[in-house]
């Protein structure tokens, strides 16, 4: 797969027709990846490429509404799962305040028409153009000459519909299973194992301290996971929060206590994926406290995996 970035003023060929969707897609979760399988399968019946259009950065911080994200899914974790999906283009384009700017009309013809589109898919709340005031009907309206565009309705679950802010939401709540449901696929982090404290092996459960940069985290607890490094995978034990037993920290910390593992992996980039919460995060009375909970706590995760797997 492709990922190519577009900029204003800046046409963008890809010398072959394609099936397109729009959308922000932050976590490609099942509602995102329903759009992604309209544009697949339009593509593999007319034998057309298929693309996925993004935006970078996010647009609620172009216009001043979010100050920093914490988002699902990085870029790269969107190629890549976009790849894996069977997709051939992932187009970016650049979001500043111009862009932000221009019309629907002006989005369209900038943005839109340069391209061989046969087909564009985007969500039943898509909305574009200076104010959002672009939607799904619209686009329709300016599309009528030139390709079909089909509306994606909304994909329910529990009875609420799926969306970015709900997995959010469920993360903030330690609802790590929920989010799992939600995605198709468990929670992951992806991130460099930096140095910490290394408290953890004075009291025999060593930890890889995993930099979450700009990831949204799940709320403060101990959660059962698996880790991959170096492409292999590893049963663990996750600490997220402040370490209150050991004079707490002034930022959360990500650790994980990796099952059967006695490697130096400093340095190396990881992915641990969430599967269960077992515990809010606790301040122990002393040390020998705190060892003998998280002997429980590897008991349960060790029961949950035997369980689920």
């Amino acid at each position: 797969m492709k990922v190519l970035h577009y900029y204003l003023n800046e046409p963008l060929s890809l010398n072959q027709p394609i099936a397109l969707a729009m959308g922000y897609f932050d976590g490609l979760h099942l509602g995102h990846q329903a759009l992604a399988n309209k544009v697949k399968d339009f593509a593999k019946q007319h034998q057309i490429a298929s693309a996925l259009m993004t935006f970078s950065p996010n647009p609620l911080i172009t216009l001043g509404k979010m100050e920093a994200e914490h988002h699902l899914t990085s870029f790269e974790d969107r190629a890549k799962l976009l790849e894996k999906m069977g997709i051939d283009y992932l187009i970016i384009v650049n979001f500043n305040k111009e862009v932000s700017r221009l019309s629907p009309e002006d989005f369209f013809k900038q943005f839109i028409l340069p391209l061989d589109i046969r087909c564009l898919v985007c969500g039943f709340d898509y909305h574009f153009g200076s104010g959002g005031k672009g939607n799904g009907k619209m686009l329709k309206d300016l599309a009528s000459d030139h390709f079909e565009v089909y509306i994606q309705e909304e994909i329910m679950i529990d009875q609420q519909k799926v969306s970015s802010t709900r997995i959010q939401k469920a993360l903030s709540e330690g609802q790590v299973q929920t989010a799992h449901h939600l995605l198709g696929r468990p929670y992951c982090i992806k991130g460099e194992v930096i140095k910490g404290r290394q408290i953890g092996r004075t009291i025999g459960f060593p930890t890889a301290n995993v930099d979450y940069g700009e990831y949204a985290v799940p709320k403060n607890g101990v959660y059962g996971v698996k880790i991959e490094v170096d492409q292999q995978v590893y049963m663990g034990m996750c600490n997220i929060g402040y370490n209150p037993t050991f004079d707490s920290l002034d930022h959360r910390s990500l650790e994980v206590n990796i099952f059967d593992f006695d490697q130096d992996i400093y340095g190396k980039i990881v992915r641990v994926y969430f599967y269960c919460l077992i515990r809010d995060e606790v301040k122990f009375s002393s040390p020998k406290e705190l060892i003998l909970q998280l002997n429980k706590d590897k008991k349960e995760i060790i029961g949950y995996f035997l369980a689920n797997d």
